[in-house]
């Protein structure tokens, strides 16, 4: 289906919906029985006085709250993102770093320097770095998924679009709480969380406190060792005190400590080079799920986050300061060759912390209109150290680097109440960043006197990371929208925006080199979302235009020392647009159907300093043609949702989802393509007539599909996969008190 074909059957879909609700809606009616899917989440995506309804919010977006996300017994954002339509939420060849993108946006890799294009946001923090971004859906309260550039609000580093993560907070004078779950389920897989709430000091002070521990055994059999593989140790500990000493003022202290140890990211070979030796007997087996790896490999990550959060009530508006601060320590190595031999292992050690302060306040002047303006300021420091094992360990390299980041900025947004059910929003942030550099390439030490396999290049030795270099960026990201609201149940919208990633360094295996530019990306988006068929079905619908200047990519570049290093710098300009649905239709008071649906058409206009035909120099109208890593051209997403009611006996539901990415590539030179493929879930939950107890039976992937998270070419060793998990089933067991 052509571009233009696509355009303008979303253009007539837009208008069959609000032409629909014209003739159904209906201001009193509702259904009987409301679905948690049909309901509305609360969200702060616009940093308002108070939280708005989803369906009140001109942006486009897709939210979770509690009861949505346990329904699709979502793990981590992985398991959101495949809900949400043009959003590909995955993890890295590392254990513990992300690789989101949002709208054909996102960085693909794990180098250290590349600032995050989609940005995470926990309780209001922004999180600096991929490392340790994950995040499990353990005691979360909402997710907020937002698409596009969020340049006025969220401003740096967020290009593609932010992803929203509240937790669970106490409510003071709300009394004693409980709740406790376990997971039993293949692979080994065993959860156990509590949680216990309450005040501590009556209509004062109220506390939560909430443990989790998870533990897989792996999907894998390591045909080498003839050992299971992909053990997972999982901990969440996380306090919070909500103090309220008068009725306008509230502070919320939120402190956790989460762990995963275990074994690495588990590599796979796709196909046998014919320069390995034949008298190794290596091929791959059927079963993507056998893995012949060498050497045991590891992964033990750390995040230790606080967050105080104080608000006061003025009257006419609220003054929020959100302080937090967040310090992630991981170490990886893995046989990233994914062969009985030692072809490429790699040891990562990374240490990152981060400091963060915000003020604002949000203004609620009633009939004319409302704003929100305020001050951000951010810093972070990380220390990087790999280490490479190349040529069945005849080559030994490692490599360093620092980094100190600092970000200020000012912000501002304000809505006009121009006339009856429209309003125009103007907004801006100025945005200054400094970063110093130090790195070097891989020319530093490693201790390689230790025989044993298991721990002979995770030694880094001190390294002279040699000059610094620094450099400044400042941005100014304007936001233009209108909105017309024909009714209560009608919402239409137009918005043109900027947004920037700030510039940097190029710090994984580089001597020093001179920094790049920020990423711009100016935005236009067009928007419909309606309530219709008196409020039983939801249709959000979505166009949208980006245009990229100085466009940041991480291109492989060959290293006699190395195998391959990652050059950052600005390579391209770009033009990515699409249109994406979400659909919600509540056929009975117990038959749910959602459906999501995105589009995304990502081409380079320019693509400088990438070697397409192996030559050794630029091929620019080659590269130009490219394909965009890590982004189909379409997403699909849908499920059913059936309530059985037993009367006295409780309730029964039962639940199917299927969703589908479309073909992809996993790196620049799109050598590597990813089919398309499907994923089908299901469950049926079992909930007691007092609603505290709930047992459900689920089981992901059923149909075993083989994919891959991402896949690296590796010269003459051939190339790798990072597999997906295979058909996993489980009980769940929940009570509620």
């Amino acid at each position: 289906m052509s571009q233009s074909i696509r355009m303008s059957n979303l253009a007539v879909a837009v208008s069959l919906g609000i032409s629909t609700t014209a003739l159904y809606a209906q201001e009193d009616a509702e259904p009987q029985a409301r679905s948690a899917l049909m309901q509305e989440v609360v969200v702060t995506a616009r940093k308002r006085a108070a939280g708005e309804a989803v369906q009140d919010t001109p942006i486009a977006m897709t939210a979770f709250g509690e009861e949505q996300f346990k329904a699709v017994f979502a793990d981590d954002l992985q398991d959101l993102g495949r809900l949400a339509p043009n959003v590909e939420l995955k993890s890295s060849s590392q254990v513990g770093v992300q690789n989101f993108h949002i709208r054909g946006m996102g960085v693909t890799g794990t180098t250290p320097s590349d600032q995050p294009a989609v940005g995470v946001f926990q309780n209001g923090v922004f999180w600096g770095m991929n490392y340790g971004s994950l995040l499990d859906q353990f005691d979360v309260q909402s997710v907020e998924i937002l698409r596009g550039p969020q340049g006025t609000l969220f401003g740096r580093n967020v290009t593609g679009g932010a992803v929203l993560v509240q937790t669970k907070r106490p409510e003071v004078g709300e009394g004693f709480g409980f709740a406790a779950e376990g997971i039993y389920g293949s692979y080994g897989r065993r959860d156990i969380s509590v949680a216990v709430e309450g005040d501590i000091i009556e209509d004062t002070l109220a506390g939560r406190l909430v443990v989790l521990d998870r533990n897989l055994d792996g999907y894998y059999d390591n045909l080498v060792t003839g050992k299971d593989f992909g053990e997972s140790n999982t901990s969440l500990v996380r306090g919070t005190l909500v103090w309220q000493p008068v009725d306008d003022v509230q502070a919320t202290l939120i402190v956790d400590t989460y762990e995963d140890d275990g074994d690495s990211t588990a590599a796979i070979a796709i196909e046998r080079p014919g320069n390995l030796p034949d008298q190794l007997g290596f091929d791959q087996s059927e079963d993507w799920w056998d893995i012949q790896l060498n050497d045991p490999g590891e992964s033990d990550v750390e995040v230790d986050t606080a967050t105080l959060e104080v608000t006061w009530d003025v009257g006419q508006g609220v003054v929020t300061s959100i302080s937090g601060y967040r310090e992630t320590d991981i170490f990886n190595w893995t046989d990233f060759d994914g062969t009985p031999i030692v072809g490429f292992n790699q040891s990562i050690s990374y240490e990152q912390d981060q400091f963060s302060q915000e003020l604002r306040y949000a203004s609620n002047l009633a009939d004319w209109g409302q704003f929100t303006v305020g001050a951000y300021y951010f810093e972070q420091e990380q220390k990087y150290r790999e280490g490479r094992e190349l040529a069945l360990g005849a080559l030994v390299f490692a490599t360093a680097s620092k980094l100190e980041q600092e970000s200020t900025a000012v912000f501002g947004e304000i809505d006009f109440n121009f006339a009856d059910n429209w309003t125009f929003t103007l907004g801006g942030r100025y945005t200054q960043e400094t970063i110093d550099a130090q790195t070097r390439g891989f020319v530093c030490p490693l201790d390689n006197s230790i025989a044993d396999a298991t721990v002979r290049i995770r030694t880094f030795l001190p390294c002279d990371l040699g000059p610094t270099a620094d450099d400044d960026w400042n941005d100014f990201s304007p936001k233009l929208a209108l909105t017309w609201e024909p009714d209560e149940n009608q919402l239409v919208y137009g918005s043109a925006t900027r947004g920037f990633r700030s510039g940097g360094f190029s710090m994984r295996g580089n001597e020093l080199l001179p920094p790049f530019d920020s990423e711009q990306v100016t935005a236009f988006e067009v928007g419909y979302k309606g309530d219709m068929l008196d409020n039983r079905l939801r249709l959000n619908l979505a166009i949208y235009h980006n245009e990229f200047d100085d466009l940041q990519r991480t291109i492989l570049v060959p290293s006699v020392t190395a195998g391959v290093v990652q050059s950052t710098g600005n390579a391209a300009q770009a033009t990515i647009q699409g249109l994406e649905a979400d659909i919600v239709l509540q056929a009975t008071d117990d038959l749910t159907f959602t459906f999501a649906y995105g589009y995304t058409d990502a081409s380079y206009d320019k693509f400088e300093g990438l070697d397409v035909d192996g030559d050794g120099a630029s091929d620019p109208d080659l590269a130009a043609d490219l394909d965009f890593p890590r982004v189909p051209d379409e997403t699909y997403s849908a499920t059913a949702n059936y309530l059985v009611p037993l009367g006295d006996a409780g309730d029964l539901a039962f639940r199917a989802s299927w969703s589908r990415v479309g073909a992809q590539y996993h790196d620049d030179l799109n050598n590597i393509r990813e089919p398309a493929y499907e994923l089908w879930d299901a469950s049926v939950t079992y909930t007691d007539p007092s609603a505290q107890w709930t047992v459900a039976v689920f089981g992901k992937n059923l149909g075993n599909e083989e994919y891959s998270i991402w896949g690296a070419t590796l010269g003459a060793l051939g190339e790798n996969r990072f597999v997906g998990a295979p058909r996993t089933a489980g009980i769940r067991v929940s009570y509620e008190y």
